[in-house]
């Protein structure tokens, strides 16, 4: 095994990594995916070397990043081994032919702005036009947890500013999908700023919301809470006995046999066990669990049209206005107008009116989307419990109409970081999401030796009011990041984040199963 490390670190010499996870916030400018040009060819590696945890189960870490870009085509990959106590590798990092296709982070050709672009792999921050459908969504946020080859291709023309990008999440399931059609329509009039107008068109949808969660079996329960996920005939085990309540003669595990007249499975192959027996030597209540079935997929499906016309651009000051019209098929609509955004001094800063009609939520497809497209609800009551998935389409039904803003704020002071700040405001009748807040600071101390970086990011999204007194609520995330650098090459880095889901709707965060820990710690080198 040690033989086979070494031979890799030899084998995969190519370019320093450069892909790590951001989470960022909206109206970053950052979050475009835009690649500079190399001259000649770079190859370098860099990775990790420590622990991480999986679903609550601690890994020793190997993992090797290399990066080769030679003019506009870009390749990066990531192999994450994953060792246990026992020395062997994490098999489910290596079942199929898929998850040796996963091992490339990304493939790219090009920046958005080019005649001709692609990316398929790993898509940290995805956003279509101002943000009203997608914004800054992520499909690797669970990374490298949950892998997600997904891509965009596009093409930009001279005619008229004319062209179009195609979307996918993942190519292997294509759910989560986008396409954009764009123009100058006014270029050719060469009217003063107009001719400068810029148009798109846009759709975005997830075909199947339920497919964040595997259904091994195809029998319509979800894996999360199929006690039998290879048996599609079976999937409930009440009393936890490792028997499926369909062939369980003793479904609640009273030690006693459930009459035949509330358990079938006894009724059928028993026809004859009450002959000569009373009511005392079988169970006669029986409480089963029940877990909802979804045979079919359910689509959502949301469009939008924006422009953006440049007022002044010049190395001082820039300023942009902008706006943008969506509508959620079967729900809503929003409207983003007037819109400006910002350059000055050391300011990157966007404000917009926002005016959003009942079930409606802006930025649908958000940087969380692929953790809260789908949840799992348990809820207990006769004493059985009941299994079934809640959607993020559900919460259209609770949002109500309102105006409001959205400002955004960045500040870059000298080198010492930066602080980003985003808030939505907004009001309206009966209205319960329409408070967001982004926050993150990053600093790079020169006055503590060799620390490089520290950072931390919190939000709370789509909620009443910002709870400043419970920072973990169901609509909060937290992470954060610390580099502490050993030697020229070499830091020490350590990541942790936390995601916040109220499964049981007691209105309280505690427990595995409402909170996602993702915690990293090793050592980051390059050469």
């Amino acid at each position: 095994m040690r033989k086979w490390y070494l031979l890799l670190l030899v084998l995969l010499p190519m370019l320093i990594w450069a892909q790590e996870v951001q989470q960022n916030i909206p109206g970053d400018p950052t979050t475009y995916e835009d690649y500079e040009d190399s001259e000649g060819m770079d190859y370098g590696m860099s990775g990790v070397v420590g622990t991480v945890n999986v679903n609550g189960m601690t890994y020793s870490q190997i993992r090797l990043c290399p990066e080769l870009n030679l003019g506009k085509f870009g390749l990066g990959l990531d192999i994450d081994l994953l060792i246990d106590s026992e020395g062997k590798l994490r098999k489910e990092d290596w079942n199929d032919w898929q998850d040796y296709l996963n091992k490339i982070f990304f493939i790219r050709w090009a920046n958005r702005r080019d005649p001709f672009y692609f990316k398929v792999g790993g898509i940290p921050s995805y956003t279509l036009g101002h943000g009203l459908i997608f914004d800054q969504y992520s499909n690797i946020l669970r990374y490298p947890e949950v892998k997600n080859v997904g891509g965009y291709l596009g093409i930009n023309t001279p005619i008229s500013g004319a062209g179009f990008e195609v979307f996918t999440h993942n190519i292997h399931k294509n759910e989560v999908l986008a396409a954009r059609l764009h123009a100058n329509p006014l270029y050719y009039t060469h009217f003063p700023v107009l001719e400068d107008l810029k148009v798109g068109v846009n759709i975005g949808m997830d075909r199947n919301q339920y497919g964040k969660y595997p259904d091994s079996d195809d029998d319509g329960v979800p894996d999360v809470y199929d006690k039998f996920p290879n048996d599609h005939k079976s999937w409930l085990d009440t009393d936890g006995d490792g028997i499926p309540d369909n062939m369980d003669t003793d479904i609640n595990g009273t030690g006693l046999i459930d009459h035949p007249d509330v358990n079938d499975w006894v009724a059928m192959h028993y026809p004859n066990i009450t002959d000569g027996a009373s009511e005392a030597d079988f169970n006669m209540v029986v409480v089963q669990d029940s877990a909802m079935v979804y045979h079919s997929w359910k689509n959502i499906i949301v469009y939008s049209v924006d422009y953006i016309l440049p007022l002044m651009d010049n190395k001082f000051f820039s300023l942009d206005h902008y706006g943008e019209y969506a509508m959620i098929e079967k729900y809503g609509k929003g409207i983003i107008f007037p819109g400006f955004s910002s350059k000055f001094l050391i300011f990157d800063a966007k404000l917009e009116l926002r005016n959003f009609s009942d079930e409606f939520l802006p930025g649908y497809f958000d940087r969380l989307y692929e953790e809260k497209r789908a949840t799992v609800s348990i809820t207990e009551a006769g004493g059985r419990s009941i299994y079934s998935l809640s959607t993020k389409e559900d919460l259209l039904k609770t949002a109500r109409s309102a105006t409001g803003w959205f400002g955004y704020l960045r500040a870059n002071i000298l080198n010492l970081g930066n602080v980003k700040v985003a808030y939505q405001d907004m009001y309206g009748k009966n209205m319960n999401t329409g408070k967001s807040l982004w926050a993150s600071a990053t600093v790079h101390p020169a006055i503590i030796p060799s620390l490089k970086e520290a950072s931390i990011l919190y939000s709370q999204v789509h909620t009443e009011y910002i709870d400043f007194k419970n920072l973990r609520c169901s609509d909060a995330t937290v992470s954060g990041k610390l580099v502490y650098n050993i030697s020229g090459n070499t830091d020490l880095v350590g990541r942790y984040s936390e995601l916040y889901f109220d499964a049981n709707s007691d209105g309280e965060i505690r427990g595995k199963n409402e909170v996602i820990r993702t915690f990293a710690f090793g050592v980051d080198f390059s050469f």
